[in-house]
């Protein structure tokens, strides 16, 4: 494993040689945190071990993480509570992330899955800052809670043949601003159901089918061309009754805000090579 700068972001290139989570210096942190009334000011004046305060420092230096070739599996709490990690990118080996692998990562906003991905752990992602998330088509099942309390998150693509577990989502804008019932943190416990089946369903409609190309874990200038000469550029600009653009979720999810314009921007002009 190596550590470079990248894009402006120090990068910590992983390739599982090395056990980066260790239980015991995390739970002395933890620990004295609490006693802190979970206040992250000032912990190096905290009254820890120097093994445990360097453990600490390495693990927020890090901002970006790239998942090397050959890398299989994340193992369980790998990048737990790192929280000044802004972007993973994984490399297309990798066929599960276990259970906590980047819980807490609470600045991380942009995440490239694997197209191999097979299971995501139970919070996996949990409490962090994504605002969209594209499930594979290879991934079987997806754990209790992996990305609840992503405040924003509010696009959220799932397959129909995707296991999902309890919970997934609580705690997020998308569920939060839905139809569904829903206490005072989020949870959603009485419809779990109805909720799994709303997810796998919500952008379905051949409406959303460039947005969904442009929002997909891996997408293809091929796939954009082919939809935009279908459908024409102007769909991106055509008002519907309920003044929202069919770029956008319509009926299925009528609580998404974004613009069509960030849209274009930040996948169609990328995959085309055109500036920003």
């Amino acid at each position: 494993m190596r550590v470079a700068t990248v894009d402006g972001l120090v990068t910590l290139f992983y390739d599982g040689s090395k056990q980066l989570y260790n239980g015991e210096l995390e739970d002395e942190w933890i620990t004295k945190w609490r006693q802190y009334d979970r206040n992250y000011q000032g912990w190096e004046d905290w009254d820890l071990s120097d093994e445990c305060k360097q453990y600490w420092r390495e693990r927020q230096s890090w901002q970006q993480i790239i998942i090397e070739e050959g890398v299989t599996v994340i193992p369980d709490g790998t990048f737990l509570i790192c929280r000044n990690i802004k972007r993973v990118i994984f490399a297309d080996t990798v066929v599960r992330i276990k259970e906590h692998a980047f819980y807490g990562c609470i600045q991380l906003i942009s995440l490239k899955l694997p197209i191999r991905l097979e299971v995501i752990g139970q919070g996996a992602f949990n409490a962090c800052d994504l605002s969209s998330v594209f499930i594979p088509p290879s991934c079987r099942d997806i754990y209790y809670s992996a990305f609840a309390l992503n405040r924003n998150l509010e696009i959220c693509h799932v397959p129909q043949q995707t296991r999902i577990g309890d919970e997934m989502v609580f705690g997020t804008k998308l569920i939060e601003e839905s139809q569904f019932e829903i206490d005072q943190w989020g949870h959603y416990h009485h419809q779990i159901r109805e909720v799994n089946h709303w997810l796998k369903n919500i952008n379905r409609n051949e409406k959303y089918s460039l947005h969904r190309a442009c929002s997909s874990f891996q997408p293809l200038k091929e796939v954009i061309h082919t939809i935009i000469q279908l459908k024409g550029i102007g769909d991106f600009k055509t008002q519907n009754e309920i003044d929202t653009t069919p770029s956008q979720y319509l009926k299925e999810n009528p609580y998404c805000d974004l613009k069509e314009i960030d849209i274009i921007r930040d996948y169609v002009m990328k995959m085309m090579g055109e500036n920003e």
